[in-house]
């Protein structure tokens, strides 16, 4: 299912007030920087799709600006598969698919492949690391991967701003730099981030537990 999906500079209202000397582009970065952490401890932003497989190479089940997390469960044409590491599949078995794994961060595979069919995944999401600028003619400034849910900012935002706050004020030798608030904040982020995954846990005691964790 798509969400929306907001700038990361919507976290700068939470953030620049306590940091007032930090430039927008530093605030942005670590707020996407929180906010990946923030989706690895909470699995808050879940993913579910069909798509149809058609070869052996990667099939995209993810936004492009998103890498999967963790695979929660996955059928193709109707039958349970197995989450397995990239590395532990073999080139040359044969038969009916058994596993889905990851080959890109947003891109799954079925093994072994023996014809097209219908794959229905639900995997767990983060945004990405990394940069890449150009992307917008009115704002060549603007990193394409400065993006989170919308659902991040309206329910989450003093999540990943307290998170964001605790490694911005730790940076060395800025105007800004503040150990002992930078401490205060990450203590307030580690709590957080427990009543995050507290919460989406309990909200999830139903759900299968076949996963696996793939970071890219």
């Amino acid at each position: 299912m798509p969400v929306d999906m907001a700038r990361t500079k919507a976290f700068l209202p939470l953030i620049l007030p306590f940091c007032p000397e930090c430039p927008d582009f530093l605030a942005e970065q670590h707020a996407r920087f929180a906010a990946i952490e923030f989706c690895e401890r909470s699995r808050a932003w879940r993913h579910l799709t069909t798509v149809e497989i058609t070869g052996a190479a990667g099939t995209p089940v993810a936004p492009d600006v998103a890498a999967i997390h963790e695979i929660e469960f996955a059928k193709f044409n109707g039958k349970p598969l197995t989450p397995v590491q990239f590395s532990t599949i073999e080139a040359a078995s044969v038969g009916l698919p058994r596993y889905v794994t990851q080959v890109s961060p947003n891109e799954l595979t079925v093994s072994p492949f023996e014809e097209p069919g219908t794959l229905e995944v639900s995997v767990f999401l983060k945004p990405l690391t990394g940069s890449e600028f150009s992307t917008d003619l009115n704002d060549p400034l603007f990193d394409r991967f400065n993006v989170v849910p919308q659902f991040m900012v309206d329910i989450h935002g003093g999540t990943i701003a307290a998170g964001a706050l605790a490694k911005l004020l730790s940076i060395p030798r800025e105007p800004w730099t503040d150990e002992r608030k930078a401490a205060r904040y990450a203590i307030e982020f580690r709590e957080r981030l427990d009543n995050a995954f507290r919460w989406n846990m309990r909200g999830q005691q139903r759900a299968p537990i076949r996963t696996v964790f793939r970071d890219f």
